[in-house]
């Protein structure tokens, strides 16, 4: 393949002979958040003494990575940049954002892995275990439903959107939706036919991408460049951040931010993963829909798309009979397709 032929994919596209300081500006504004260390402890009360997430809280990091772009777009929109023209001056635009993200328990820090292995414990998960892309989607979405910013989750359970389930939800609210779809593509590999799926999946405008990654090795996936996977990666161990008058000191404010893109091959993901899509409004979601029957019709389908909650509750049943549906849990799984 020619470069002429070749771009990079971030929901956008952009040419690679042409468009390279358009592509490193659009990936450097991603939030990008790594290992800390010297963080007040975890869960001091069940004698957890752990001052840093190196070594296990990946899936942690990936999940508030995908929680954060998707903050970004609605708060400050797809066209917002880090950096503007060759003076390099930085927007503090989302400093109210990362504050967000902060590893302090405090009330201003409501997405700070603090507050995710609190409520980790429900799902049986103490400090220094592996997180999977399911479990960590139900965390966040508890999260964001007690959280006063105009955003909900929704999961999409047994790989299913409910269709009628979205429609009432934008009738009902004005909020915007974030929709996370827990997939296992395969047994202890991801399958070969959904490369073309995912890889047009992260080339629709309401992608924010997925987590996921390498065996028990999450990464954020934002992106391609035609044949491999473009990613942020957690596994960088930084001081934590303080939250005061000072921050963020430009310091404190490049470590939420990188300039230099990772790229992996499809084949070595993992087959647990899980995509995210940020959904405005209404309209946006029928555009979103329009162009998921599309794609199935030209590639692998991946997911089931219901139209009403009888015929889920129905289909449901018939799996339910037959095997169990968990997406991180069991090992026996009827392949999709």
């Amino acid at each position: 393949m020619s470069n002429k032929n070749i771009n990079w994919i971030l929901g956008e596209k952009y040419n690679i002979n042409e468009d390279t300081e358009k592509f490193i500006k659009d990936f450097q504004s991603r939030i990008w958040i790594s290992y800390r260390y010297n963080f007040i402890p975890l869960l001091p009360s069940f004698d957890f003494s752990f001052t840093s997430d190196m070594g296990w809280g990946c899936m942690i990091r990936s999940g508030q990575m995908i929680l954060a772009e998707t903050i970004s777009r609605h708060k400050l929109g797809r066209k917002w940049r880090l950096s503007k023209g060759k003076n390099k001056h930085f927007s503090l635009a989302h400093k109210d954002i990362l504050k967000y993200f902060l590893d302090i328990p405090n009330i201003d820090c409501d997405f700070s892995i603090h507050r995710i292995v609190q409520l980790g414990i429900q799902y049986d998960r103490t400090p220094g275990d592996w997180y999977g892309p399911e479990t960590i989607s139900f965390i966040l979405k508890e999260l964001l439903d007690n959280h006063k910013i105009n955003i909900k989750i929704d999961i999409a359970k047994e790989s299913m959107i409910i269709k009628e389930k979205l429609i009432n939800f934008f009738n009902e609210n004005n909020d915007s939706l974030l929709l996370l779809i827990p997939l296992r593509l395969g047994l202890n590999k991801v399958n070969e036919d959904y490369k073309n799926t995912i890889f047009k999946f992260l080339e629709f405008s309401q992608s924010v991408g997925f987590i996921g990654g390498r065996p028990a090795k999450s990464i954020y996936c934002v992106g391609h460049n035609n044949s491999s996977l473009i990613y942020l990666d957690p596994h960088t161990t930084q001081k934590t951040v303080s939250n005061d008058l000072y921050f963020p000191t430009m310091n404190q404010l490049q470590s939420y931010h990188t300039l230099k893109p990772l790229y992996m091959n499809y084949n070595e993901l993992d087959p647990s993963l899980a995509l995210g899509f940020y959904i405005k409004n209404k309209e946006d979601l029928y555009l979103f829909l329009d162009k998921i029957k599309v794609l199935f019709n030209e590639s692998k389908q991946i997911f089931e798309i219901i139209e009403t909650f009888e015929e889920y509750n129905n289909l449901k049943k018939q799996i339910s009979n037959c095997f169990s549906l968990s997406t991180e849990e069991d090992t026996e799984w009827e392949l999709l397709g």
